[in-house]
């Protein structure tokens, strides 16, 4: 919608996970670039990650820790990542997606019977597919992805 109406005036403000933004005193960007996406697929692969991580996950663990784990994910992906890399076009949900599927395999870990989870049903299959497919688009986004994962077992552990 933005690059149709607005010529990407929208993620030109609000995208970028690099300290180049950060220095001119754009933090926002920070919590901004995680709410935009390279295209309608990108969302549409997101949306749906979140939705049947959220499907398997929220209930469990509560609303607030649903959206802090998915917040502080993206923020501190977003933080690292931007510290060594000058990625100033920087956008998406998926890290934050992966920190709670580092919080839904921890709780896994953990008690193995609070989830019904097999392959075969929607759920499961996106969720396995989107943990693996989501690493093939390119070593920034997979790099993101991990550091994702990993913040959300760390915050899990201490959190739950």
């Amino acid at each position: 919608m933005d690059k149709l109406l607005l010529k990407n005036k929208l993620a030109d403000i609000g995208v970028g996970k690099s300290f180049d933004h950060m220095t001119k005193g754009e933090w926002y960007r920070l919590f901004t670039a995680p709410f935009f996406h390279i295209n309608l697929f990108h969302l549409m692969g997101n949306a749906f990650g979140i939705y049947f991580v959220g499907f398997v996950l929220e209930h469990k663990i509560g609303s607030g820790l649903f959206l802090l784990i998915y917040m502080v994910g993206n923020l501190c992906v977003s933080l690292l990542f931007s510290s060594y890399s000058s990625f100033t076009s920087g956008k998406g949900a998926s890290p934050g997606i992966f920190a709670l599927i580092g919080c839904f395999l921890y709780l896994f870990t953990q008690t193995p019977d609070l989830f019904n989870f097999q392959f075969g049903n929607w759920t499961t299959n996106y969720i396995f597919f989107y943990a693996v497919l989501g690493n093939f688009i390119g070593v920034q986004g997979a790099i993101s992805h991990v550091l994702g994962f990993i913040f959300g077992m760390v915050m899990s552990f201490f959190l739950l």
